[in-house]
């Protein structure tokens, strides 16, 4: 299935995660090794279902059972190579495609901006198609909470771009939630761990993949 990006959309901001780039498969295993090494847990992928999603600082603080987020965070970084995130076939075409068109693109995720810059860099992201970035570092509000899209808000009105004209893409249901509360469309891709019909339940539109964004 395919979903139209509307002819008065004049920007399209990204979630990352499972979104641009392929991450929930390919870091359950640094999890669980990282709780098994450091925190002396074994780390079901049930446990890992059920946090993700959530705000990076209570997701990793909730999976290892921990209350020091920057030596969780720090734990991360050391294994990230060694678990590394699969960039979707789709995610530089698509983003040509949408600038080539004159639209503005950005990217809006709760991860922070050190593993962001790691991943774009890895993955060899033309930093040209990326007009905007917004990491955990430069909102105090998470997804599902509108507020999260304060910042982008301000950024577009400078660019004379308002809410109704901009279309978020994203993984999750707090994807949604957070871009319909801020006056935003929204299309959702279902390579994370939502399905079409999980979407569908909540009124969101979706498709398979980016390739299907037309």
């Amino acid at each position: 299935m395919t979903e139209k990006i509307g002819e008065h959309i004049k920007a399209v901001i990204f979630d990352h995660d499972d979104t641009l780039v392929g991450t929930y498969s390919a870091k359950i295993e640094q999890h669980q090794l990282i709780a098994r090494e450091h925190y002396d847990k074994e780390l079901s992928e049930d446990e890992i279902r059920t946090h993700w999603g959530k705000p990076v600082n209570d997701f990793l603080c909730l999976l290892y059972g921990t209350e020091d987020f920057d030596q969780a965070v720090a734990h991360t970084v050391a294994y990230r190579d060694r678990f590394p995130k699969k960039l979707f076939a789709a995610t530089i075409p698509t983003l040509k495609r949408l600038k080539d068109s004159g639209m503005l693109v950005g990217i809006v995720t709760s991860a922070i901006r050190d593993n962001l810059e790691h991943d774009l860099s890895t993955h060899q992201v033309p930093r040209e198609l990326v007009d905007y970035v917004q990491t955990l570092e430069d909102t105090d509000f998470h997804k599902p909470d509108p507020r999260v899209f304060e910042p982008t808000i301000e950024w577009l009105k400078e660019r004379d771009v308002a809410p109704s004209e901009v279309v978020y893409i994203g993984d999750g249901i707090q994807d949604m939630q957070a871009a319909s509360g801020s006056g935003f469309s929204f299309i959702g891709v279902q390579t994370g761990i939502i399905t079409a019909e999980q979407f569908r339940a909540h009124g969101a539109k979706s498709v398979t993949g980016l390739d299907k964004l037309t």
